[in-house]
């Protein structure tokens, strides 16, 4: 029996998933579709030598007979193969033993298998829109930072970050046409994708250098944003890199070594610092002998100061003095605290350089996607209001009409007009019952105004294409009970 634990997460069919991989489609069984064990006997009977069962939500499921002749019937020797079970659940493996009697488990051999999270997939989302150097657009932080935020404290929905993404590029394009393309290197900018490489191959170098540091970015990505949305990461007192650096100071010659040995490759390519680097490198290396150095030029000086000092009394200046020199003595042989704080430097130097915010960034100027807080309003609408009583005025037309939310209230009413006539609903004539409620709005196209509407009443489930396949039509999903016309 393999238990997959399946996490909330919309489009994606882990049961077709297999049949793709296995291209044999499985008996499922769920909790809504169960089936007498005689006729799944039947089945199975005519599967073939490969035969698999899915058993869905198990959770869902009473602990009693039907599970436990459900595997009696898989077990029974009759078989010449073993039988796959296959078992979905959504959070916690134990609730299988809660499920099944002792003596169904001793009858089978278990492997669990935990599919990946939510956060994994936000993170193929990242990877294809934040520093892929071959990509049509790259997201800006703001907006980088808020699909995120969306994503994970709000809907766990791929679909929706993908639809989000749609509606900001289809924007970006009418503002701009020559979105996406590339700018010439020749004209004193580097290279699109070499800027995007130097930022990737830094972005992961940072992420491993504060590995178990306090603030420790949970993946690149989320580092990733941080900078973007923040010019003055590097800098800001109390900050995560502050504290980075407060660690560092205090890191061994081994460890200072082990990491500009990883930066070196990358810096020698695509920096002006592989030098630098080199230099500091040889300095680690050689510390002992640069202290003994050090030792030996400091002697003679210390015994020519003591012999003038035991010669005449020192004045309180003189006194002042001489310590001030001696404390300058000791800060010039403390050769590690010195090395520590030029790998900072240097360090910092490097990252603030290769870890730019996008925006200054001459060469990514045209596949900058930005989000402008006007479109993040388009389509990432509120719904913590009430949806009925905002669309649903008995006053709609005489009230607040130079707005352009209000066009989402005109929108849906006359989506409602429509929804009494037909059920598939073309958008040519949803669009010319549409602009019978409008006014001109700065020119704006009502096609425009339109396609912002579906795309919001989309988001929020109450329409839906008429199909697949035709995008010409809708369909209504949410009928308030409360129309008033």
């Amino acid at each position: 029996m393999a238990v997959v634990r399946c996490e909330t997460l919309d489009g994606y069919d882990f049961e077709m998933a297999l049949v793709n991989a296995l291209k044999i489609k499985p008996i499922c069984i769920s909790p809504s579709q169960t089936m007498q064990l005689y006729d799944l006997h039947e089945m199975l009977r005519k599967m073939g030598d490969k035969k698999y069962i899915m058993l869905k939500q198990v959770e869902c499921f009473t602990a009693g007979p039907y599970l436990d002749g459900l595997v009696s019937v898989l077990t029974d020797s009759e078989w010449e193969r073993k039988i796959v079970l296959v078992v979905t659940v959504a959070v916690d493996f134990n609730v299988i033993f809660t499920r099944f009697s002792q003596e169904s488990f001793w009858k089978l051999t278990l492997y669990c298998f935990h599919m990946p999270t939510p956060t994994y997939a936000l993170q193929a989302i990242c990877e294809a829109i934040a520093i892929k150097p071959s990509n049509y657009m790259i997201v800006d932080g703001t907006f980088h930072k808020e699909l995120r935020a969306r994503f994970l404290r709000d809907s766990l929905s791929v679909c929706e970050v993908k639809r989000i993404l749609k509606v900001t590029l289809l924007h970006k394009l009418l503002e701009c046409e020559d979105f996406g393309n590339d700018i010439a290197v020749n004209s004193g900018n580097v290279g699109t994708e070499a800027v995007l490489a130097s930022y990737d191959t830094f972005l992961y170098l940072l992420h491993e250098l504060t590995t178990g540091f306090p603030y420790h970015a949970e993946n690149v990505y989320e580092l990733h944003s941080w900078i973007q949305s923040n010019p003055n990461f590097f800098v800001e007192k109390g900050g995560p890199y502050s504290t980075w650096k407060s660690i560092w100071v205090t890191w061994s010659v081994e460890k200072m070594v082990d990491s500009l040995l990883k930066l070196w490759n990358p810096v020698k390519r695509i920096t002006n610092y592989g030098s630098e680097v080199q230099k500091l490198l040889v300095d680690l290396r050689e510390i002992d002998q640069r202290k003994i150095a050090l030792q030996k030029e400091a002697i003679p000086e210390h015994e020519t100061a003591v012999v003038g000092i035991c010669k005449k009394r020192l004045s309180l200046h003189e006194m002042q003095q001489r310590m001030r020199d001696k404390i300058a003595l000791k800060k010039h042989m403390d050769v590690m605290s010195h090395d520590r704080q030029r790998f900072i430097r240097l360090l910092t130097q490097i990252m603030s350089k290769t870890l730019r915010i996008f925006h200054k960034v001459p060469s990514l100027e045209k596949k900058l996607l930005v989000g402008k807080q006007n479109v993040m309003n388009l389509v990432i609408p509120s719904t913590t209001t009430n949806l009925e009583k905002a669309f649903l005025q008995p006053k709609l037309r005489n009230e607040h009409r130079s707005g352009i939310q209000m066009d989402l209230c005109l929108a849906y009413r006359s989506l409602l007009d429509l929804s009494l006539e037909c059920k598939n609903i073309p958008i040519y004539r949803w669009l010319a019952r549409f602009q019978e409620y409008l006014v001109d709005l700065n020119d704006t196209s009502p096609v425009l105004r339109l396609f912002r509407c579906v795309g919001e009443l989309e988001f929020m489930g109450i329409l839906k294409p008429a199909s697949d396949r035709n995008r010409d039509e809708v369909n209504i999903l949410y009928v308030p009970h409360t129309v008033t016309y």
